[in-house]
């Protein structure tokens, strides 16, 4: 018996010996954790008109973006025609989109409160992406419509990510 108390009190010992908690100082501003797209409330999504059910959390099977959070809805369940991406980044600035080649016809927007950057991707036309980006006091936040593949647009892709994006703009992080 005695070895049996020799023992548990080593392990408690051992156990608080090394619970010493995490040595440092938090940086004021930044989060534990980063925001991620997909806490926005599933009855959110669905009063902006988008099927609520989650179309894609993260990204596809073998495919590694440590750089960015990413969550995808589709278009409203009777015309899914088009998806609505929210991409979060601590790593990226608004100025890394502006000079990104790949994107094209910037216009600097105002909805409400709120100052965001729209453009397109140069790999689609017009006509079926638009696409708009904002710094927030932790990163920066994009958001996109994309027709899907065959389907024809219900509405012109830029008005639709400015409403979808507006519709949600509580629930991103603020801006500076």
């Amino acid at each position: 018996m005695p070895r049996r108390g020799v023992a548990i009190l080593a392990a408690i010992v051992l156990v608080t010996g090394c619970g010493r908690g995490i040595v440092g100082t938090p940086v004021a501003g930044l989060p534990a954790e980063p925001w991620d797209p997909c806490s926005i409330p599933t009855p959110a999504i669905a009063a902006t008109g988008l099927d609520s059910d989650l179309v894609q959390s993260g990204w596809v099977d073998g495919v590694v973006v440590d750089d960015w959070l990413l969550c995808v809805w589709q278009g409203p369940a009777n015309n899914p025609s088009y998806f609505f991406r929210v991409l979060f980044s601590t790593k990226y600035s608004l100025n890394d989109v502006r000079t990104n080649p790949a994107y094209e016809d910037f216009d600097e927007i105002v909805v409400g409160e709120h100052n965001w950057l729209k453009y397109r991707s140069n790999a689609l036309p017009a006509s079926e992406r638009c696409d708009i980006a904002f710094e927030t006091t932790s990163g920066v936040v994009t958001t996109a419509v994309e027709v899907k593949g065959s389907h024809t647009a219900i509405d012109d892709p830029c008005n639709l990510v400015v409403r979808h994006t507006g519709d949600l703009a509580q629930y991103f992080p603020p801006q500076p």
